[in-house]
This record gives structure tokens, sequence and C-alpha cells, in this order.
């Protein structure tokens, strides 16, 4: 009996090592790779503002306080002498699968410049992963906050509903955004 509980105890002594050892290196190996990471984070996420405001020399980073809570980021992109060419808004919707994530840029009049899915990992690939497709976010090019010439994709209603929602919040963001500057 003794001779059990000794075995049982040293049992749960090397596991108990085991797992120290294992969280330490994870530690270690995560303390080396965080600042990769942020670093890539940062350069997609520029070259997604690029890509919707390509004129633009310079982004600046603006408060979300009072915006919509579906907005998660705002950057206002400039030219090279300083002046606003627009704002970008990342969103975030409930789609079917779970969640979508839109950036939307606005230009100064009002009108969408364009927008670009981030993440529809959640969704089915044939149907709401159409949303990521340029021949849906296409069709937002140039439209006002009305987006009347926008329709739902069929078979896709509750992805590309929840896309839509993204945009409404962006141009409600725009709104108080543009307000505010």
């Amino acid at each position: 009996m003794k001779s059990q509980k000794k075995d049982i105890a040293k049992s749960i002594i090397v596991l108990v090592v085991i797992c120290l050892v294992t969280s330490a290196a994870l530690a270690i190996v995560n303390h080396f790779t965080a600042p990769v990471s942020a670093a890539n984070k940062a350069a997609r996420e520029e070259a997604a503002r690029k890509a919707v405001i390509s004129e633009a020399a310079s982004f600046e980073q603006l408060p979300t306080d009072g915006l919509p809570e579906t907005v998660t980021s705002v950057y206002k992109g400039l030219d090279g002498s300083g002046n606003a060419l627009g704002y970008i808004f990342t969103v975030e919707g409930k789609g079917f699968g779970g969640k979508i994530q839109v950036m939307c840029a606005i230009g100064q009049d009002g009108k969408i410049l364009k927008c670009q899915t981030l993440d529809v990992s959640g969704e089915t690939k044939t149907l709401g992963g159409q949303t990521a497709s340029a021949a849906y976010t296409d069709r937002y090019t140039g439209q006002d906050a009305s987006l009347s010439g926008v329709d739902a994709i069929s078979g896709a209603t509750i992805t590309s509903t929840a896309y839509k929602t993204c945009v409404q919040d962006a141009f409600a963001a725009y709104d108080i955004v543009k307000g505010a500057n």
C-alpha cells in the first residue's frame, strides 16, 4: 500500500515538473516571438489601410469613443500635405458562422472609396465567403449612406446582411467623426 502511494506521488511530481518545464519553454518562446507577431500584424493592417485609400501618404489613428461598439478602429487617411482624403473604419459583425470583419473607407464627400473584407473565416466558402470577393465588395464603391444599389447575396443573406450592417455602422461612425473634425 505504501509503495503504491509512493508511486502515485512520484507520478504526480513528474507530471508537475513536465508541465512547469513545458510552460516555461512556451513563455520563453512567446517572449521572443510576440514582438515579431505584433510587427507583422501592424504591417498587415497598414497594407489593408493602404489598399482602401491608396493615395494616402500616412494614416492618423482616431479614438473610437462614442462610436458604435462594432467599430474597432478608425483612421484618417492623409495626403502628403496633411489634408484628409477620407476615413477608414474597421467594423466587426456577426455573420452566419461567426465574426466577420470589414474595413470601409469613406471619402470626404461621404461616399465609399472602397470596402475590404478582413475576416469571414467562420463563413462557408461557397456562400458567405463570397462577401470577400471583389465582385461583392465592389458593389459598395461609390455608394452613399443609403446603399441603394447593394443587394444581399442569394443563399448567403445572413452574411451579406451582416456585411451591409457593418458598412452602415461605418457610416454612423463617419457622421460622428466627420462632425468632430
